[in-house]
């Protein structure tokens, strides 16, 4: 970890580090829970003094000042720096990755598959290596057993919560996403109950969006199961069970392909967990489709 961190992912990232342990800081709680404040709540700290920021933080200007020095910046205004550059930047992560491809040697059709193909074997090859046993138990656990199951994505994530969605509906009840059309979301967010369980699906860069319902369902006392794709992922900070999917570079935004294969073995294995249950569910289904007259 550099210090100071140049941008808010670094920083975000930086607390994440120093929640777990694998950096060591002389911060106190108090200063180190004004920073997390800071950290949820960027805009804040972008459109204060310090003044103002000390008062929404409960520390004074002296011990915002040690603390931005503390993580390597000059003073608060470099440290605020940071927080304004993150409101004001347009987000290159697309365009940056469509000008990696770009830069690639130009090669045909086929090859450019082949490529992408071998980097898609090694990046299900080294998810699967470093999933964990007891995780993979927990998650398929909270998604047979709670009562009701709500699933939210954000932008392209999005079609991977449809796949979950339609294959845990096909195996059990009450499972819907979490924002349905035409329903607002906090509207959603009030429907959720305490011990339900919802499931966030994302990967860097994280949306505001998905971070806030995901706070914000577990204040109201939700189980949350995150599908991410590190373990510096600030969904994991809310999460009661976690599965971490690293990104593979080789597409202009993220390759679902990797997330698609993991989430098919977490429906299989939901379904074994299920057992009878799972197909007394389908042939529920199946005669409901035979009476449509529609193909199965």
């Amino acid at each position: 970890m550099n210090f100071p961190p140049q941008n808010f992912e670094q920083l975000r990232k930086l607390v994440t580090m120093l929640r777990q342990g694998d950096v060591d800081l002389p911060m106190g709680k108090k200063s180190f829970h004004a920073l997390e404040a800071m950290i949820d709540d960027a805009d804040v700290v972008a459109m204060s003094n310090i003044v103002e920021l000390g008062k929404k933080t409960h520390l004074s200007s002296a011990s915002i000042t040690r603390l931005a020095k503390l993580l390597g910046y000059e003073g608060f205004q470099q440290f605020q720096l940071v927080f304004k550059k993150k409101s004001k930047t347009a987000n290159s992560f697309y365009s940056d990755g469509v000008k990696r491809l770009l830069s690639q040697e130009v090669v045909s059709p086929k090859q450019l598959l082949m490529q992408q193909g071998e980097a898609i074997i090694q990046n299900v090859d080294e998810t699967i290596a470093q999933l964990d046993n007891a995780e993979l138990s927990k998650a398929t656990d909270l998604l047979a057993k709670k009562n009701r199951i709500h699933i939210f994505a954000y932008r392209h994530t999005a079609a991977i919560a449809n796949i979950l969605r339609y294959g845990l509906a096909l195996l059990r009840p009450n499972v819907q996403m979490l924002v349905q059309e035409a329903h607002g979301v906090a509207i959603a967010l009030g429907q959720l109950k305490k011990d339900d369980l919802l499931v966030v699906i994302g990967s860097s860069p994280y949306s505001n969006v998905t971070l806030k319902i995901a706070s914000i369902a577990k204040k109201q006392q939700c189980q949350i199961l995150a599908i991410t794709d590190s373990k510096l992922s600030p969904l994991n900070e809310l999460a009661t069970a976690a599965l971490t999917i690293p990104s593979s570079k080789h597409f202009y935004t993220n390759s679902l392909v990797t997330n698609c294969f993991v989430i098919e073995g977490l429906l299989s294995l939901t379904a074994l967990a299920l057992g009878n249950t799972a197909v007394n569910h389908l042939k529920h289904h199946e005669q409901l489709l035979s009476q449509l007259e529609v193909s199965s």
